[in-house]
């Protein structure tokens, strides 16, 4: 079986080349690439060891992304003293994908084993950062393994509400009539195949309009093609703890400022739902993809000393140590 490099992808250089340049692999930030099986599928990983590390944060992109292209705060995370684990979720990415018929569910399961793997080799604390879709992810994992110590999303999305839907969708006549077509389709063929920018509103992922044209010609990225059964799982999948319930860990959502896809209202609708310890912090100047300044940096230094924090003294401090602009619970 031929394993892949991103080294090997020539597009994936130029769109490297267009994040901050403090915030691109070079150097000692490098990360090893491995593959491991999970869920029958040779799961890709770009893993920035540190031995030293007091936690490790798992990075989980969404629909328009990979874990390469979470780069941006892996490099920093890594730099600032963690161990940072970056996996290409099946159907994204290098990841090899043995298993056709894959579907949300083996996204949430993908990443909790990966969770009970790592907690085999050490039994260091593991933080969960979820980007866009990753957010919602990085909640429905934690809701079924229960041993993370912190949660840290750009966006929480509740795809069972229709304004969220509305949003997230690349019009209304698709978010209102998209799971009816969905389902059409899957009772025909329910491996078809579509790219992710006919469903989503895939041209508001990044506010960097060279950076859009290259993710959205990525295959391993914005340009994907996933089946009708991802689709439909992911938008009728419902966590195993609803919000008013969850206490298992503290909550960081840093959410941009500028981000022309999923406002932070859309976000709120379920994060102030939430029973658990949790902050906000507005990303100034940031899109969806937060690489503008000064956001950037107050999202490296919001989860930096949101998980140090933790780790010192096991609850969230009152102290606004976010860098942006911050709204204690999440009330605007």
């Amino acid at each position: 079986m031929l394993y892949k490099s991103y080294s090997e992808i020539g597009l994936w250089s130029e769109i490297i080349k267009l994040l901050p340049i403090q915030n691109q692999i070079k150097g000692r930030s490098e990360p090893v690439e491995v593959y491991t099986e999970l869920k029958d599928n040779k799961v890709h990983l770009d893993c920035y060891l540190n031995p030293a590390a007091r936690a490790k944060v798992i990075l989980l992109h969404g629909v328009g992304g990979n874990g390469r292209l979470l780069s941006f705060i892996g490099v920093p995370l890594h730099i600032r003293g963690f161990e940072v684990i970056a996996p290409d979720i099946p159907g994204y990415g290098l990841t090899i994908v043995n298993n056709k018929n894959v579907d949300y569910a083996e996204w949430i399961h993908t990443v909790n084993d990966l969770i009970d793997r790592e907690f085999e080799k050490d039994d260091r604390p593991i933080f969960l950062f979820g980007l866009s879709a990753g957010g919602m992810l990085a909640y429905q994992v934690a809701c079924i393994n229960k041993k993370i110590s912190g949660l840290i999303a750009t966006n929480i999305l509740d795809q069972s509400i229709q304004e969220v839907r509305d949003a997230s969708a690349i019009n209304k006549y698709v978010s209102r009539m998209g799971v009816p077509m969905l389902g059409f389709l899957y009772r025909i063929n329910n491996n078809l195949k579509l790219p992710m920018r006919y469903v989503a509103n895939m041209r508001a992922i990044v506010n960097d309009k060279k950076l859009l044209r290259l993710l959205i010609s990525d295959k391993t990225s914005s340009g994907a093609m996933v089946s009708v059964r991802f689709m439909l799982s992911l938008l009728n999948t419902t966590p195993a703890i609803e919000p008013e319930e969850f206490d298992l860990c503290p909550f960081l959502l840093a959410h941009p400022e500028d981000d022309k896809w999923t406002p932070m209202k859309l976000s709120l609708l379920f994060f102030n739902r939430l029973k658990c310890e949790k902050k906000t912090v507005i990303l100034e100047n940031a899109g969806h993809f937060p690489i503008e300044q000064p956001g950037i940096i107050q999202l490296e230094d919001g989860v930096v000393n949101f998980i140090n924090d933790i780790l010192d003294s096991k609850s969230i401090s009152t102290k606004n140590y976010f860098g942006g602009e911050e709204y204690g619970d999440g009330q605007l």
